[in-house]
């Protein structure tokens, strides 16, 4: 058994015994769960890492590690990696972007890569980008992969003038509920008193409900250029979040559905690099 799933198991287990004492109790500890990420994976600096500026960013109190390529260029470019990544990972596009023109930033979010911490949520992963929207940019781009992607949509919506920026989604997490529905399911929290308190830490930290944690809720504000690439055997993100985006028929987003790349190689596929780099251009 992976230690992923080992210590999944555990926590079934503490979830289990905390609701035969509070559910309040059980259903905030099902939530820490749920914004951890288990097994966090660190990494060494790589030669495309170490060539660029080593950037440091402080974060509601947590030391965020960053880097920054082709300071100066004349257009700007912002890249968020998804829940349990980092910045290394993603390292590839970088001569491609700086080919385009790119300065490039890119920070470990909080709880991830090099950088401290111990949770993420939707609301402060959104907060981080607008608040390296301001320090680094204004960003003419941006790059999200799964929750970094979600991430960049919500932030980039609450933008007063957004129509000029370009965005790429990599099989991004529209739907936060049906991950939370996902999760709940995964976990086997079952009652319904746990679950109303796993939703009420949603509304504590945001006044809002995690409905309004979707890409779908921001179309009406989003009017930035959409280069969405979705996976249709995506087991992480279901492709078919993307399929329900595309049914609305929004003008500004493009859609590119692949098949077999799963939910990490189709940020690596040859044949889709050159259509981001097309779309960058």
């Amino acid at each position: 058994m992976k230690l992923q799933n080992f210590i999944k198991e555990l926590f079934k287990v503490r979830i289990r015994l905390l609701a035969l004492v509070s559910k309040e109790r059980a259903g905030n500890t099902t939530f820490r769960i749920f914004c951890t990420p288990l097994g966090k994976a660190g990494y060494s600096l790589t030669p495309v890492l170490r060539s660029a500026e080593q950037l440091a960013h402080t974060f509601q109190g947590q030391q965020l590690k960053g880097y920054r390529w082709n300071n100066g260029a004349g257009r700007k470019l912002l890249i968020a990696h998804g829940f349990r990544s980092h910045t290394q990972r993603f390292e590839h596009l970088i001569p491609l972007l700086v080919e385009k023109g790119y300065e490039v930033v890119a920070f470990d979010a909080p709880a991830h890569g090099l950088s401290s911490g111990r949770q993420i949520n939707a609301v402060d992963y959104t907060r981080l980008i607008s608040e390296l929207t301001v320090q680094y940019g204004p960003f003419d781009a941006y790059i999200g992969h799964s929750f970094g992607g979600l991430a960049i949509a919500l932030a980039t919506a609450e933008l007063p003038e957004n129509a000029s920026v370009k965005i790429v989604l990599f099989a991004p997490a529209a739907d936060t509920a049906g991950l939370a529905t996902v999760f709940l399911k995964e976990m086997q929290v079952t009652d319904p008193g746990v679950r109303q308190h796993f939703y009420n830490n949603v509304v504590r930290i945001s006044g809002r409900g995690l409905d309004w944690f979707t890409i779908r809720r921001c179309l009406p504000a989003l009017k930035s250029a959409v280069l969405w690439i979705h996976d249709t055997q995506d087991p992480v993100t279901p492709v078919s979040e993307a399929l329900e985006i595309q049914r609305l028929a929004p003008s500004n987003i493009r859609f590119i559905f692949t098949e077999g790349l799963g939910h990490s190689r189709v940020y690596r596929n040859e044949s889709v690099l050159k259509e981001v780099a097309g779309f960058l251009s």
